[in-house]
């Protein structure tokens, strides 16, 4: 196998390659990725049996053929390589040889026939996404995703097509995050798949690459087309049950509140909060908002919001301050609505854009 290639055009590709290896299996092949040169295209393929990823790129081929080559050493050789360098890479048969330049390296390979491949998927269901409306979706919902492995169903995220829409949910033991977004074409069947987490982080990635996404799935693994990459990856099988039927449940105390104000506020406040609990009291008294620290050792925190309208008694009501500005942060509406049912009780998050909404535990603390 011979070929000449930019450094800055297969760059990417081996970054990208090296997040789906398996740096400390001890099957050292799967720490590898596999490089296969024919015609005038070069591709790169990697997986920890998981999650596959697959992508191409133009390059001149003197001879065909393929090696497998650690991951790592091939992304920090190119990483020190001067951009736009034209990189030689020849393999001997052993050893997987690289020249630009000055610089020459010899790294070892394993035989191809060694590496192994995702099982082929005859799709089921098809859907053909923009990739901008996609990447919206997801940076609304991720963050959500749990990484408790001992709730497996808690560990992806739901994609729920339906109708004409597409419909991504996440929750981890104190939030629900839900987007959706319409189509003009109708979609013929309804289905419901559970996406690992690393497998949403890795997508997201490469979301700008091209205009469109192609999702293909079997209900058993999932593989999504983004230009000349293809990333395949095993589904979770379980789900949550009912994921956002806590949003149909009626929350009688209202309050409008500026968004860009309600982060600056519980930025600030929160400086010095338990780093346990990371808990801010929302006091909502004479139509004003409190929100205050819980004392710790540090001492206490406290700022008054005026920019706010409020239906309900007076009443406080504890929240992590992570999550909420996780939660706030991602709103773009200039306010949101926070209603609740009562401090005990989940409170749920509306911006003012109806496609997508929020639900969130309440800390409790027997004396407030």
């Amino acid at each position: 196998m011979r070929f000449k290639v930019v450094r800055d055009d297969i760059f990417p590709f081996v970054q990208y390659a090296n997040s789906y290896t398996s740096p400390k299996n001890l099957n050292t092949v799967l720490q590898n990725i596999l490089i296969e040169a024919e015609s005038d295209t070069v591709t790169l393929r990697s997986t920890n049996m998981q999650i596959g990823f697959s992508g191409s790129l133009k390059a001149a081929v003197e001879e065909i053929g393929s090696a497998t080559v650690s991951g790592k050493k091939l992304m920090d050789i190119l990483k020190e390589l001067p951009e736009g360098a034209v990189v030689d890479f020849y393999h001997d048969g052993s050893k997987l040889n690289i020249k630009s330049g000055k610089s020459s390296f010899r790294l070892s390979t394993i035989s191809p026939e060694m590496f192994p491949t995702m099982s082929e998927i005859t799709p089921e269901y098809f859907i053909k996404v923009k990739s901008d409306t996609l990447q919206t979706l997801l940076k609304r919902t991720a963050f959500c995703i749990s990484n408790d492995s001992s709730k497996i169903e808690y560990t992806g995220a739901h994609f729920s097509v339906y109708g004409h829409r597409l419909e991504i949910s996440a929750a981890d033991f104190q939030r629900i995050a839900t987007s959706k977004a319409g189509f003009e074409e109708e979609f013929s069947d309804e289905f419901t798949i559970n996406i690992p987490k690393k497998t949403i982080m890795e997508l997201m990635k490469i979301l700008d690459i091209t205009e469109f996404v192609d999702v293909e799935t079997d209900k058993k693994q999932v593989l999504f087309k983004v230009g000349d990459i293809v990333i395949y990856s095993k589904l979770i099988e379980k789900y949550i049950k009912s994921i956002t039927k806590l949003f149909e449940v009626e929350y009688p105390i209202k309050a409008k509140i500026n968004t860009k104000s309600f982060v600056e506020v519980v930025r600030r406040v929160s400086a010095i909060t338990s780093e346990i609990t990371h808990g801010v009291v929302l006091s909502f008294n004479n139509g004003n908002l409190s929100v205050n620290s819980l004392e710790t050792e540090y001492g206490q925190g406290h700022e008054t919001m005026d920019d706010i309208i409020y239906n309900g008694e007076d009443m406080d009501i504890i929240f992590n301050a992570r999550h909420m500005l996780e939660i706030v942060s991602n709103i773009h509406s200039e306010y949101f609505s926070l209603e609740m049912q009562g401090r005990r009780s989940p409170a749920v998050i509306l911006p003012e854009d109806e496609s997508y909404k929020y639900l969130v535990v309440p800390i409790s603390i027997d004396k407030f």
